[in-house]
């Protein structure tokens, strides 16, 4: 049976977003065909999961080569990075037959361990550096993603908005680029409906969802200011923005000056229960993204059977014929779709039916492990 040591960097409960869960639900479908350890940096009191989870230990302080020398920047996260492949050795000794890592945080533990192994590399990009700061990249992080995507043998961003971002701004060959989109687990969870939203929806308020971080890369603030053009024809609109991020004390803000704060709520982080709740009460998801290169979260909408609108720069819109979709500098436009789905409840409906049925077609976590089982059977020697 195929041995394939894949390096993570989290996994749910521990996760900030969606790829520890996307890492989850990938390595629970390839282990139902093949041994796969999933790695994480550090110890986590994670429970059962349906795959082998090790941790590399002996966590040890060193300085980090010469990239301090030049830039300030986290020493600890720098020397979890660089040194994950050597103190992987400590826990697992047997040769792998892939080596498989997810985005910037595992690049150096990968290339360590494939060099030791002599196997093949797979690294999994869910997003750049250029995408996550809308291309004003760290230059600490910018630097490892350029040295280390390039070393990796096989690349496999998560759509082709960010394939085009490795091919023209990273300089990387095409032939070792394979496009993977996401999965996605269609269940729907029993949710802890909020009373307060409850509440509102029984005065007859009608509610708009945002999820995501509150940073520049979800474009929060271009779903704000777009609320007072959906005041002027749906007043009774409340607007929930969940999560968190650095933009939260400017969202609150511009919330006072744009004079929408009764139109506005701000939940925090929510997971599991409390998430699916919001979902469920919700009639409307935007998802207003400057660079998102897939994107769970629209997916999550319609799994909660809520309708939604994406941005033109999320990767998951590509794939969908059956869906609204806006450039996120477009505030007017934003607000049409808006006031649109929100007034006419026959066509919302149709519009929902439509797109949740096609997305569930397209995305389907086996079918992704599939399309990876079989590149890794290509690459091979």
């Amino acid at each position: 049976m195929m041995k394939v040591l894949m390096l993570g960097w989290e996994l749910p409960p521990f996760n900030s977003g969606g790829l520890g869960v996307a890492c989850f639900y990938l390595a629970q479908e390839l282990s139902k065909q093949i041994d796969l350890t999933f790695a994480l940096p550090a110890k986590l009191p994670i429970k059962k999961t349906p795959f082998k989870v090790i941790f590399a230990e002996n966590y040890s302080k060193k300085i980090i080569g010469y990239l301090e020398k030049y830039f300030w920047f986290d020493s600890e996260l720098l020397n979890l990075v660089f040194s994950y492949g050597e103190r992987l050795l400590a826990v697992y000794n047997e040769k792998p037959d892939i080596i498989h890592g997810h985005d910037w945080f595992s690049g150096p533990g990968v290339n360590f361990l494939k060099e030791y192994f002599q196997v093949p590399s797979f690294l999994h990009i869910h997003s750049t550096e250029i995408e996550r700061t809308g291309n004003n990249p760290h230059p600490i992080i910018f630097q490892i993603e350029k040295e280390y995507f390039s070393k990796a043998d096989y690349l496999l961003p998560v759509s082709d908005l960010t394939k085009d971002v490795l091919v023209k701004i990273y300089n990387l060959p095409e032939n070792k680029i394979f496009v993977l989109p996401n999965g996605f687990y269609w269940s729907k969870e029993n949710g802890k409906l909020p009373s307060y939203l409850m509440n509102l929806k029984k005065e007859g308020w009608q509610i708009v969802l945002f999820v995501g971080r509150l940073t520049l890369q979800k474009g929060p603030d271009y779903l704000l200011r777009a609320i007072p053009l959906v005041k002027k024809f749906l007043p009774k609109t409340k607007f929930v923005f969940v999560g968190s991020g650095d933009m939260f004390p400017h969202l609150v803000k511009l919330a006072y000056e744009l004079q929408i704060q009764e139109n506005v709520v701000f939940t925090n982080f929510l997971r599991d229960s409390e998430l699916w709740g919001i979902y469920q009460t919700a009639d409307l998801l935007v998802v207003p993204s400057v660079a998102d290169p897939f994107g769970l979260v629209p997916l999550e909408g319609l799994n909660n059977d809520v309708p939604i609108i994406v941005s033109k720069t999320t990767g998951v819109g590509f794939y969908l014929n059956n869906i609204m979709r806006f450039d996120f500098w477009d505030i007017k436009e934003l607000a049409n779709k808006i006031v649109g789905i929100l007034k006419y409840q026959k066509m919302k409906n149709l519009y929902l039916i439509n797109s949740k049925i096609e997305a569930q077609h397209k995305f389907c976590w086996s079918k992704t492990a599939h399309q990876l089982l079989s590149l890794y059977q290509r690459c091979l020697p």
